[in-house]
């Protein structure tokens, strides 16, 4: 089996070997019975952002009501209190790159680079851990989310070549290993309605309740939910004069969306849809 193998960390001696896994990919058509569970039409909330967020590119959920954000220009984290509808903090973690996406777990965050590194740090800390993935050559990612069955961080190629095209990987945190979970083939995409040039995720993230995996898109503007083993469930064409550009999902614990977009010339704003049970 071709094995992936992790850099060195910053500040952290030790890391396992890497290996790489693909999941078996199912075919055939949407879930006929499948309702999605949100009013993308009608978003609950709006919440437009400061100048230091026209450029979101990815937020999490953090606790008791706030979201952690970042913009891929700068490395900075910021605090949204989506009670208040402002930044009520922000702090960095060094320097200047294209950061892509952002996941809170278990009291670390983590920011992802478009090349695939990680940095990993406490909120607020300065102690950097920094692991560079070892993606194949020429791939470019931008969704960064979390797996809490595998325990795993699911990173979402934008651009591949070859093996890493429309793929999705994932960063084991309990043996620091990089796996290829899954990949979707043009033939799924044209039967599930998506032109394979337009499919490049910008964002994705794991429903806390049904455990489904949500992929967005930018460029082509829509929202494509799958299961683990790659069958899509159900793909939605996004509205974009409401997802002007769409970069960053995630989850409430209570299964309520956010969906994040970039100013795109004006200011970024989270968007909020309240979880129909």
């Amino acid at each position: 089996m071709n094995r992936l193998f992790i850099g060195v960390m910053l500040l952290l001696a030790g890391c396992g070997p890497s290996s790489k896994k693909t999941e078996k990919t199912e075919a055939g058509t949407l879930a006929a019975d499948f309702s999605l569970p949100y009013r993308l039409a009608t978003p609950d909330k709006n919440y437009t952002l400061p100048k230091e967020l026209k450029e979101i590119s990815g937020l999490t959920y953090y606790k008791n009501d706030k979201l952690l954000c970042v913009q891929d220009e700068e490395a900075v984290v910021y605090v949204f209190d989506t009670k208040t509808g402002n930044v009520v903090k922000d702090f960095g973690f060094g320097g200047y790159g294209d950061f892509e996406g952002i996941e809170y777990v278990e009291g670390q965050v983590y920011v992802l680079q478009s090349n695939g590194t990680l940095f990993q740090f406490e909120p607020e800390s300065t102690q950097i851990k920094k692991t560079n993935t070892d993606l194949p050559k020429k791939t470019e990612v931008e969704g960064l989310g979390y797996d809490p069955k595998t325990k795993r961080l699911l990173i979402a190629v934008k651009d591949g070549k070859g093996l890493s095209d429309k793929a999705v990987y994932s960063f084991d945190l309990l043996n620091r290993a990089v796996y290829k979970d899954m990949s979707l083939t043009d033939e799924q995409l044209d039967g599930a309605g998506i032109d394979p040039k337009t499919y490049k995720p910008s964002g994705i993230a794991v429903h806390p309740i049904t455990g489904e995996w949500y992929m967005l898109t930018s460029t082509g503007k829509r929202l494509l939910i799958t299961n683990r083993q790659a069958k899509i469930i159900y793909s939605v064409p996004l509205d974009p004069k409401q997802f002007r550009q769409p970069e960053g999902i995630c989850f409430a614990p209570n299964g309520d969306l956010y969906i994040s977009s970039e100013g795109a010339g004006k200011k970024g704003y989270i968007l909020k849809f309240t979880y129909q049970k």
